[in-house]
């Protein structure tokens, strides 16, 4: 979605008798911002309304309102300061504002909702709609003073001026969400060619049959983003998400510039190419090769000789200064979104922050060795490139923390520990014991070599207690490793299937109605047609399908289940992963009890196990038991039976070589 101004003529405002959304009529619109023109229209008389568009702003106040009467008077008395328009476009521009401002509805409505960055009814919401609506009436006194300075970006605005915003007579966005129509429903279409459907610009890009090269950009509601007139090519479209497009023009296909999603050029177009980094940044390369960093949108240099400009996984931005050297003497350094310098270039590599302390592994080439280093968030070395390996999870990853210390080797191979602010917590003394870090260095010891002997080490540097030779617990350590990725064990025994014939032959009716009935909460008829329709379908099934489970009784009591129980609405599946699922519990398992189910102890790191405990803790009140029909899986098969049906259950699944789990 593309976050948009939007004004709206109404008869009546939310509450009034009358009032219907089928009468709002849509004026004009901007992408991005709120227009000035907008502002100004809206001016003093402007109140808070709620606005039914949208669910949460229904019963309460979230855009700005203002008589119709007041918003024609300020356009009159702006356009009496205004500049004469220069050319024919600025002219019906002009003429189309009047039109539609003199429409006949009372009202003017200035839907900024999309452009607050709250939530409707909160505080924050209420304090950035005031804002807005303190700027309105700034400006409409400034139009009455008829101060020239303060109206400046109005008073010599063109036609397609930001300032003035996009008007039409007939379409907006904002009445209903914008997405992509079948081109032959859209009468505009009819004779160009239709290259596809920009999701991230929200428009369709097309050509015409005679220019094919020639590229536009325009919604399904009319409004030309990049008009094929301005005969544009080679538009970078890829870029929308961060708020751009790249372009360039027919006449000039190696000079690229850029646009908003506007449609509007910020950056015209320069010989060489484009690519857009960040919302605030964009790399140039020149025709020689030449690199630079930009600033958007006004395109102000920030460095030059930067290559290979990448986004990071702690949100920062890579940059590579090449030295004419190989590669492996390119110095690199790390800027924010918006370009400023967080490390200077000057390093090998600069690893990504960690999320809590802002700390990073840094490497330099020194006499042909890569030692590592820490640097802090202001770019400040806490500790110097001297170490051969500092500890962390990945060659991008962020330093691993033990108790706030991080484990390091230094360049004469030595363990030791360092502070966050760089220091060494204890001088080194001994070598690590095995070369895998994640071996060597434990919750609160490290394992070292002492006189040929493994040890372990606290954090400290004080010997504890010795293990055994360092070869025999390498291969302790090795064997351990094997065994816990599965080197050497058995094969797991194939899971036993059984096709619809076998299992017809086991099925015990009267078994699986009370297994039904119990996990229907003792509705038996109910349960007497879920077996029916289970069996009706087994015996109508391919017989060749073969299902899982310990026993034919076992597999059908889950066709059972799935087909009949789960369609009802009696019991789910869910993955070990679907924790999110957890707190909507209630669409999948629709039951009255569960329908006011929150997990408000959530906490960061909880798992299936947690939340199924919750469900569990939610449902004894109404004395009832949640059921995973089969442990020790992957998936969890989940139900509800009633605290009185708990035993019962758990015999009669017993019998079908079920292990049901009762929570």
């Amino acid at each position: 979605m593309i976050n948009t101004a939007a004004l709206f003529s109404t008869a009546f405002l939310p509450g009034q008798a009358g009032f219907d959304t089928e009468t709002i009529t849509g004026l004009a619109e901007w992408r991005l911002d709120v227009p000035v023109l907008f502002k100004l229209l809206i001016g003093a008389g402007t109140q808070a309304v709620a606005w039914p568009i949208y669910g949460d702003g229904e019963d309460c106040p979230c855009v700005l309102a203002a008589p119709m009467a007041q918003a024609q008077a300020s356009w009159q008395a702006l356009s009496t300061l205004m500049d004469r328009p220069r050319d024919a476009a600025a002219i019906v521009a002009r003429s189309a504002i009047s039109s539609l401002l003199a429409s006949g509805q009372a009202w003017l409505i200035l839907d900024c909702v999309q452009l607050i960055a709250h939530d409707i009814g909160t505080p924050e919401y209420a304090a950035a709609l005031e804002a807005l609506r303190a700027e309105a009436h700034a400006l409409h006194s400034a139009l009455l003073r008829g101060d020239r300075d303060a109206l400046a970006p109005l008073l010599a605005a063109g036609s397609a001026s930001p300032a003035t915003g996009y008007w039409s007579a007939s379409a907006s966005a904002q009445l209903a969400d914008v997405e992509e129509l079948d081109a032959e429903d859209v009468p505009f279409l009819q004779g160009l060619e239709v290259a596809g459907w920009e999701e991230d610009a929200l428009c369709y890009a097309v050509s015409a049959a005679a220019e094919p090269d020639v590229t536009g950009l325009v919604t399904p509601y009319g409004r030309w983003i990049v008009p094929l007139s301005q005969r544009y090519v080679d538009l970078g479209v890829y870029y929308a998400d961060d708020g751009w497009i790249t372009f360039a023009t027919a006449d000039a296909s190696d000079a690229h510039g850029v646009l908003d999603l506007n449609g509007t050029v910020v950056l015209p177009p320069s010989p060489g190419a484009l690519y857009v980094i960040s919302p605030h940044l964009v790399q140039r390369i020149a025709p020689d090769g030449a690199s630079s960093l930009l600033r958007l949108p006004d395109g102000a240099l920030l460095m030059d000789g930067v290559d290979n400009i990448c986004q990071r996984d702690d949100g920062l931005i890579d940059i590579e200064r090449q030295t004419g050297d190989d590669d492996e003497r390119n110095v690199h350094g790390v800027v924010d979104t918006t370009g400023k310098v967080v490390v200077p270039a000057s390093y090998s590599s600069v690893q990504d922050f960690g999320t809590k302390k802002k700390i990073a592994i840094v490497s330099q080439r020194i006499a042909g060795r890569f030692l590592f280093g820490l640097v802090n968030s202001q770019g400040e070395l806490l500790a110097p490139c001297q170490y051969e390996a500092i500890d962390s999870t990945t060659t991008s990853s962020p330093p691993k923390l033990h108790k706030n210390l991080i484990f390091a080797i230094d360049a004469q191979g030595l363990a030791c520990m360092l502070t966050l602010d760089g220091k060494q917590a204890f001088t080194p003394r001994y070598p690590p014991a095995h070369h895998l870090r994640g071996v060597a260095v434990q919750s609160d010891f490290l394992y070292v070599v002492n006189d040929g002997m493994a040890w372990s080490m606290d954090f400290t540097g004080q010997l504890l207690e010795q293990f055994d030779t360092v070869e025999n617990f390498k291969a302790a350590i090795t064997a351990q490793l094997s065994e816990s990725i599965g080197l050497g064990k058995k094969k797991p025994a194939k899971r036993r299937s059984f096709t619809p014939a076998q299992i017809l032959v086991k099925a015990d009716r009267e078994q699986l109605r009370a297994l039904a009935t119990l996990l229907l909460l003792g509705d038996a008829a109910l349960a007497a047609r879920c077996v029916d329709i289970t069996l009706e379908e087994l015996a109508d099934d391919d017989p060749e399908e073969e299902y899982e489970g310990e026993t034919p009784e076992a597999a059908c009591f889950f066709l059972l289940w799935s087909t009949a129980a789960d369609a009802l609405g009696h019991g789910t599946t869910l993955d070990w992963k679907s924790v999110d699922e957890v707190p909507r519990i209630a669409r999948h398992i629709d039951l009255p009890a569960l329908r006011d189910f929150s997990w408000a102890q959530r906490e960061d790191g909880d798992a299936m196990a947690e939340g199924l405990a919750a469900i569990a803790t939610h449902l004894a009140p109404h004395q009832l038991r949640l059921v995973n029909l089969h442990d020790g899986e992957d998936t969890y098969y989940l139900g509800v039976v009633r605290a009185q049906d708990a035993a019962a259950f758990s015999k009669v699944a017993l019998q079908a070589a079920l292990r049901p789990v009762l929570l």
